[in-house]
């Protein structure tokens, strides 16, 4: 193991979030004592450091913001997932939600790291020189993957939801039920998470137009139709809560769903040759990785 190199350290970061689950849900039955806590908590910064760490070294051999492939998306997504878990954290104290990120970062993290074809060295390809050539597409991108991770956060929220309201459905607490936060609290945060991923995914969309106004022959009509449908599917899930059409379990599920779509839309436009990757990573409504 390194310190120095990406993998390594993004292994060590899912450990750390792998250790920091498992220790949150031995809490829930039995209490730490005062000095092993926060423990928990501290071994999500941890991960989170390692995690960041690893996104710099990465970033430094792409030259750019690192969102060229699978691993690198996915990774971008969890470290997104919890910047905003710390946020909350400051605003409402949510039992379990350090956990549930935790597990979330465990299981993605996994995947990305296990499945090899994720991580293909485009940077390696001649020629390549950066992997985003206009500063407002990376930005575009690195806003719009940000996005991605409140809306992963915000389908965490909305597991625990479901699982509470289960819970007091069936008027049996179950292993969890005592130790979440109270149902409203989860529907308020889960709103506001909407809110904010909304307002960042459509602030993302609005850079990308200047970009591909200017350079629409570099728009797939593929890529494009994945992320307007996202947009939109989120943006009429937002009006719909608002408006009150659509709330509780339901809500709950569509925000699940949506985010499920929205990590299989990561790949299903991601085959490019090596002759089009310069193409691709810089026009891309969402960067995709070459092959």
């Amino acid at each position: 193991m390194s310190l120095n190199d990406v993998r390594d350290l993004l292994w060590l970061a899912t450990a750390s979030y792998g250790a920091s689950f498992i220790l949150g849900m031995i809490k829930t039955r039995h209490p730490f004592s005062a000095l092993f806590r926060e423990s928990p908590f501290i071994l999500i910064l941890a991960g989170f450091f390692l995690q960041t760490r690893a996104l710099y070294f990465r970033g430094l051999e792409v030259h750019g913001c690192p969102l060229g492939n699978g691993l690198e998306r996915t990774q971008f997504i969890l470290w997104s997932l919890i910047v905003a878990f710390l946020i909350l954290r400051l605003v409402w104290k949510l039992n379990l939600l350090g956990t549930f990120c935790a597990g979330v970062s465990l299981i993605l993290g996994t995947l990305s790291l296990g499945l090899k074809n994720w991580d293909r060295p485009y940077w390696t390809a001649d020629g390549y020189t950066r992997l985003f050539k206009d500063p407002w597409i990376e930005l575009h991108a690195s806003i719009a993957i940000f996005s991605y991770g409140l809306f992963c956060l915000l389908a965490v929220v909305s597991i625990m939801y479901l699982s509470q309201r289960q819970a007091l459905l069936s008027r049996r607490p179950g292993f969890l039920g005592p130790y979440l936060p109270p149902i409203q609290d989860l529907e308020t945060a889960a709103f506001r998470l909407l809110a904010v991923g909304v307002s960042f995914l459509t602030l993302s969309m609005v850079v990308g137009a200047m970009h591909w106004t200017r350079h629409p022959e570099f728009v797939s009509g593929a890529k494009l139709t994945v992320t307007l449908s996202l947009w939109i599917g989120y943006f009429v899930l937002l009006i719909m809560r608002i408006s009150n059409r659509l709330y509780g379990s339901r809500f709950a599920k569509w925000t699940i769903a949506l985010f499920v779509v929205a990590l299989l839309s990561l790949s299903l436009v991601s085959s490019k040759t090596k002759s089009q990757v310069f193409h691709a990573v810089n026009s891309s409504p969402i960067v995709y990785s070459s092959r």
